[in-house]
C-alpha cells in the first residue's frame, strides 16, 4: 500500500504461466464487475506481442472511492520477459496466482510457483505480508487436474482458491470481492 498526495494505492498482480489466462481474467473482471464510475481508464492498457500475448504487462486502475485506488497488473508468462515479472513484484499488496489446470501445464505451473516463492523471498519478510488468492483456471476444459490435486502438488493448500473459467467468468466475482475485502482489511490495520 502506498500513499501519494493523500491517495491510497493498492497494487494487485496476476501471476502465472504463459497462456494461463491472466489477461483474459483481467478483461472479464474489467468488463463485467467494475462499474463504469470506478474505471479510471476507458480500456485496459496493454503492451502485446504481434501474436496478441502480453509482452510486458496489462494495466487497469480503478478508484473505489475518492481516496482509494487499486491498480491491477498482469505479469507476462513468456520466459523471455522474466525480468519484467521481477520488476512488477515490487510494492505489490496482493497476487492472483492464475494456475492453468490443464494436465500438460503441470510442470510449467511448478516452475512459476518456484519463481513466485523466489520473488516473495526477495521483496517480503514473509508470505503473510502478501494477499494471495489462487485461481485454478480453464475449468471448462476436459483434460485438467482437479484443483485439490493441483493445490497439493503445487503446495498452495493454505491460500484461498477458486475454480474459475476466465472466458465465462465462473467464480471471478467472488474471487475479486475477496481480494478487495482483504485490501480493505489491510487498510483498517
Amino acid at each position: 500500500m502506498r500513499i501519494i498526495n493523500g491517495q491510497i494505492y493498492f497494487k494487485i498482480l496476476f501471476f502465472g504461466t504463459a497462456l494461463a489466462g491472466k489477461t483474459t481474467t483481467l478483461k472479464w473482471i474489467y468488463e463485467n464487475i467494475i462499474p463504469g464510475e470506478m474505471k479510471s481508464t476507458e480500456n485496459i492498457r496493454s503492451v502485446n506481442t504481434s501474436f496478441g500475448q502480453t509482452m510486458l504487462f496489462d494495466f487497469v486502475p480503478i478508484q473505489l472511492n475518492e481516496n482509494l485506488n487499486i491498480r491491477f497488473f498482469t505479469a507476462t508468462g513468456q520466459d523471455y520477459y522474466a525480468g519484467t515479472r521481477r520488476m512488477l513484484f515490487q510494492d505489490i499488496d496482493g497476487v492472483f496466482l492464475v494456475i492453468d489446470a490443464q494436465k500438460a501445464e503441470l510442470e510449467h505451473n511448478k516452475e512459476f510457483i518456484h519463481e513466485f516463492h523466489r520473488h516473495v523471498e526477495m521483496f517480503f519478510n514473509s508470505i503473510n505480508d502478501l494477499i494471495v488468492i489462487v485461481l485454478y483456471n480453464k475449468q471448462d476444459l476436459e483434460d485438467i487436474y482437479p484443483s485439490d490435486f493441483l493445490a497439493k502438488e503445487l503446495e498452495l493448500e493454505n491460500f484461498p482458491s477458486y475454480d474459475v473459467c476466465a472466458i465465462s467468468g465462473k467464480n471471478l466475482k467472488p474471487a475479486f470481492a475477496e481480494m478487495v475485502k482483504f485490501c480493505l482489511a489491510r487498510l483498517e490495520k
